[in-house]
C-alpha cells in the first residue's frame, strides 16, 4: 500500500530567520503565510520538546499553496553540508527561466554554484541552476518543458513556483530503495549513475565520481523523491536529543490515514490547529539514513 501521497512542507533549521524570510520574499517572491513560535503540541508530536517556543516562519510561492517551506530559528548546528551527511540534503523548485533567475540572483544572498545547464543530453531536458540559500542550504531551481520530464512532471506556472523534488542521501541505495518501495509503497526506479561535482567535492571524491541514484514519483506529474548513495567516508548527521536534525531537517508528506503507518512513530499523533495543519493529525517517522518524515493525515 502506498503511504506517501504528496510532498507538503519542507523544514529548514536556520540561524538567522529574518534574513532567510527577507531573501525568499525579495528575490523569489515567496509569501509569508504564518509566523510565530513552535507550540508544545507540535513539538510533542515531533518528540522535540527542546524546540518548543522557537520562532518559525511558514512561506509559499506567490501563486501556489500546494507546497510550503518552513524555517525554524535554531542555534548553530554543525555536520550538515559540507561536509556531506546522511539525510535530506537539497530542495528543488520549479521555475520558468533559470537563466533569467541566475541574473536576478547575481547580487542576492543566494550564492550560485552550478548552472544554468541542462541536466542531461536531450533537446527538452530540464535546465537548472544550483544555489546556496542564506542559511547554507542547497536550493535547486529547475525548468521543466512540456514533454521534457522522464516522470511526466508539469512545469512552473509562475517565475518561481513550488517545490517538486527533495534529495535524500545515505550510505546504501539498496536500503533506501527497499524502505521507500517495500515499506512506504513508492515506485522506486532502477539505479542510474550520475555525476554530482559538488557532492564529490564535499565527500572528498574525484570530480568525475559517479553517484548511484534512484528517483521515486510521489504524486503523479507533481512531485518526486531522489535517493542518492554517498561514499563510505560520509556519516550520519549530528542531532541533539529533543531537537530536530540540523539544516534541511524534515520533509512533510500527506498521507491518507496515520493508523495505517507501517513504521514506528517517534511519538503519538497530535492534531495541530495552526496552518497548514488546520486541525489535521501529524507525527514523525525516521528513515534508514536518519532522515525525518513528518506524516500529515489528509482526514480522520
Amino acid at each position: 500500500m502506498k503511504l506517501l501521497q504528496d510532498i507538503h512542507i519542507i523544514t529548514h533549521c536556520v540561524t538567522n530567520l529574518s534574513a532567510e524570510v527577507n531573501a525568499w520574499q525579495e528575490y523569489l517572491g515567496y509569501r509569508l503565510i504564518e509566523q510565530g513560535r513552535l507550540s508544545e503540541e507540535l513539538c510533542t508530536a515531533w518528540n522535540t520538546l527542546n524546540e518548543t517556543g522557537h520562532n518559525y516562519a511558514l512561506m509559499a510561492p506567490a501563486e501556489n499553496t500546494d507546497t510550503y517551506i518552513r524555517f525554524i530559528a535554531t542555534p548553530e548546528r554543525v555536520g550538515y553540508w559540507p561536509p556531506v551527511t546522511w539525510g535530506w540534503n537539497a530542495t528543488e523548485i520549479l521555475v520558468e527561466d533559470p537563466d533569467q533567475l541566475a541574473i536576478e540572483l547575481a547580487e542576492s544572498p543566494f550564492q550560485r554554484f552550478g548552472g544554468p545547464e541542462n541536466l542531461y543530453l536531450h533537446p527538452k531536458a530540464p535546465r537548472a541552476i544550483q544555489t546556496y540559500a542564506p542559511s547554507g542550504a542547497m536550493i535547486y531551481f529547475t525548468r521543466i518543458t512540456p514533454g521534457g520530464s522522464r516522470y511526466g512532471l508539469h512545469g512552473a506556472k509562475s517565475p518561481v513556483d513550488r517545490i517538486f523534488n527533495v534529495v535524500l542521501g545515505g550510505p546504501s541505495l539498496d536500503e533506501l530503495s527497499v524502505f521507500y518501495s517495500h515499506v512506504l509503497g513508492l515506485r522506486v526506479g532502477e539505479p542510474m549513475p550520475f555525476t554530482m561535482t559538488l557532492a564529490a567535492q564535499a565527500c572528498g571524491a574525484a570530480p568525475d565520481t559517479l553517484f548511484p541514484i534512484c528517483v521515486a514519483p510521489v504524486r503523479a506529474r507533481h512531485s518526486i523523491l531522489e535517493l542518492d548513495e554517498y561514499p563510505d567516508n560520509t556519516k550520519a548527521r549530528i542531532r541533539k536529543d529533543g531537537c530536530l536534525p540540523g539544516g534541511m531537517s524534515m520533509v512533510s508528506f500527506i498521507v491518507k490515514n496515520l493508523d495505517d503507518c507501517p513504521v514506528e512513530l517517534r511519538a503519538k499523533p497530535f492534531a495541530i490547529d495552526t496552518a497548514p495543519y488546520n486541525g489535521k493529525r501529524t507525527c514523525v517517522i525516521e528513515g534508514p539514513a536518519g532522515e525525518w518524515l513528518e506524516l500529515i493525515e489528509a482526514a480522520h
